[in-house]
């Protein structure tokens, strides 16, 4: 029978009608969508476990739920609708076959079969259970229609037919999954009130080789954001006390998480809510049932959009601070460079020292370009960003079935960087417990895969850096004696920015022509009074704050306009108005050093002063280490 698209209930009715109509759609189609998606899986690992015996009867069941989805969407389409009977007829007959095929080869993975089949059968099973309950519903949905109630007043609720059959037969898939990071892979973080949704989504991305994360609210998501990387979001809409709406909105207005792509998964086909996503600033946005090739391919097209845009920009530093090293008019800087020069060709190990932002993966680079590993990889790891327990496989790599979730055997860093340099940048964080297993890396050039025994020889270079005073760290136990004098053949001191002052007015010349460049952007220039500012300040950042200073004044001051004091950065204008610099101003008569000494002076009591003299926060924020502050104290005498 076909139902009139205006019924007897009138226009609102009609309205309530047809949303009713495609909510239920769509909650029939996820328990669908389940069985078609856990089919695929089975037989990917029926193939690939030779279990062939299994495949004829799961190939039934995949096809069996296409045709179930297809019934779905053509029985409940509101321009055509069935009646009760047609309907239940049509949907029983291939859910019956569906679950007698998962029954049987539940069975049979039961008595001989492989054990990891049995889970995903008893969900496709209970898949065709709940089907079969919703049977009854869509029956009374479509008599309301044809009786002329409203729907929306009926006792059927998809919502709670969904949580008692389902959510008490599918177990609990497990929260915050962390597996080893991979060179091409991503950490994703799944938001999705409905456990199936969760489980098939984190199944797929799983497989996938993705570290993958799970959030059964928007608030949990928000959450884990605080406390965790990830390189995206695949985020559901419709979910209870905070919608998805919101949790994108949150990230997109946070400076740390407005940058993650986000991929919206709904069951809302509605074109307002596809804009209002891609307005607020989604990536991607896929209906409920996913395909699972758009959503592999929609993942791999943000996750790469993504590593271009920062290999881009890392590129773009990285080549702008190699020339920027040829720009070095300070005798500091000259010896650097020779050393650099020396070292590029010899095959010894190199610890780099200096304070963050000074450089040191720029050099660390310049000593691989110069020598004659040049050509091969240069792969750099920043040991303060890898967390504990996933340190081994990280740099070791594994073998499939070394943990939960390995798949696939995949080499480490040390494997990656063969024949070229390993850069270790922040190794003074490196767990004591990592360290005999560096050593012998560097020793002995072998290690071995987690998970494995066999020997995996190593040939490559290591080029250390820290912002720490490791000789410290020895002395305080917190780094192996052994280790430090093997990465320590020759070391190379990076000057902050503030002892090599004659290098500022040229750095901050190149930096404006490459930047205005960058930005399409003409500036007449920098005011004598801003050049002479620039070599008076502290620079607690070095050379990457002076770049981003750069940026901020190029990015806000008019086309065509000289860049002036009035163009600075909040925290340059405010250390410009503090009293000292106001009094070094009425001294014109004292030195270049005695102004800056004077300034170091001022700057240190004002970071004690607002950190109530707490040392290691008054470093923090002075961008020093702690060690740096109290030679400075001492220098100065400051108490």
């Amino acid at each position: 029978m076909t139902i009139p698209a205006q019924g007897p209930l009138g226009h609102e009715a009609d309205r309530s009608y047809r949303a009713s109509l495609a909510n239920l759609r769509n909650e029939l189609r996820m328990p669908v969508n389940a069985v078609i998606e856990y089919s695929e899986m089975l037989l990917e690992d029926a193939k690939e476990q030779g279990q062939e015996n299994f495949i004829p009867d799961l190939l039934k069941i995949h096809a069996l739920g296409k045709k179930l989805l297809a019934l779905v969407d053509d029985s409940l389409d509101e321009t055509k609708i069935d009646t009760a009977a047609n309907l239940r007829h049509e949907l029983r007959t291939p859910l019956n076959a569906i679950i007698g095929y998962s029954e049987m080869l539940l069975e049979d993975a039961l008595e001989n079969g492989p054990k990891g089949f049995i889970s995903d059968l008893e969900k496709i099973r209970s898949a065709g259970r709940l089907f079969l309950s919703f049977i009854e519903d869509i029956a009374g949905f479509t008599r309301t229609r044809h009786e002329g109630k409203d729907p929306a007043s009926g006792p059927s609720d998809a919502s709670a037919v969904m949580v008692r059959g389902v959510m008490s037969e599918i177990p609990p898939i497990e929260e915050g999954r962390h597996y080893p990071d991979t060179f091409n892979r991503g950490y994703l973080l799944v938001v999705d009130d409905n456990e199936i949704n969760r489980d098939l989504i984190c199944r797929q991305l799983e497989r996938q080789g993705h570290i993958v994360t799970a959030a059964e609210n928007g608030r949990q998501a928000l959450e884990l954001m605080q406390t965790r990387v990830f390189d995206m979001v695949l985020l559901d809409i419709m979910m209870p006390e905070m919608s998805g709406y919101q949790v994108l909105q949150r990230l997109k207005s946070s400076d740390v998480h407005k940058d993650v792509p986000v991929i919206v998964i709904s069951a809302l086909d509605e074109m307002d809510s596809v804009v209002r996503c891609i307005q607020m600033g989604a990536d991607d946005y896929l209906l409920k049932p996913f395909n699972p090739v758009l959503l592999k391919a929609g993942i791999r097209m943000c996750l790469e959009n993504k590593r271009l845009r920062e290999l881009s920009e890392a590129l773009e530093l990285r080549n702008l601070k190699e020339e920027v090293q040829l720009i070095a008019e300070s005798r500091a800087m000259q010896q650097v460079l020779g050393t650099v020069h020396a070292v590029s060709r010899s095959p010894v190990n190199v610890l780099i020292h200096g304070e963050s932002g000074t450089g040191k993966e720029v050099i660390a680079r310049m000593i691989h370009h110069g020598s004659e590993r040049k050509n091969k990889p240069f792969v750099a790891v920043n040991c303060a960003s890898v967390p504990e327990n996933l340190m081994e496989s990280e740099f070791f790599g594994y073998e499939k079935g070394a943990f939960t979730g390995a798949v696939a055997s995949r080499g480490g860093r040390f494997e990656e960087a063969d024949g070229g340099a390993l850069f270790l940048d922040e190794i003074g964080d490196l767990p004591l417990v990592m360290q005999p297993k560096f050593l012998r890396v560097i020793q002995e050039g072998e290690g071995s895969r987690l998970g494995s025994n066999k020997l995996v020889r190593y040939d490559l270079r290591i080029i250390s850096a820290s912002n720490k005073d490791l000789r410290q760290e020895v002395e305080k136990g917190s780094f192996r004696e052994d280790l430090f004098y093997r990465i320590f053949s020759v070391e190379i001191y990076i000057p902050p920015l503030r002892e090599r002052r004659e290098d500022i007015v040229p750095l901050t010349l190149f930096f404006m022509n490459r930047v205005s460049r960058r930005f399409k952007k003409k500036v007449k220039g920098f005011s004598p009074e801003l050049l002479n500012y620039f070599e008076e300040y502290p620079w607690p950042g070095n050379v990457r704050q002076l770049l981003h200073e750069v940026e901020h004044m190029v990015a806000l001051a008019p086309e065509g306009d000289l860049i002036s004091l009035k163009h600075c950065s909040p925290e340059l204008q405010k250390w410009r108005n503090a009293a000292p610099l106001t009094f070094m101003q009425n001294q014109p008569s004292l030195s270049l050093p005695q102004r800056v000494e004077e300034i170091e002076i001022a700057c240190i009591r004002d970071a004690l002063k607002k950190t109530g003299g707490n040392k290691l926060k008054a470093s923090k924020l002075l961008g020093i280490t702690r060690q740096g502050l109290d030679k400075k104290l001492k220098r100065y005498k400051i108490k």
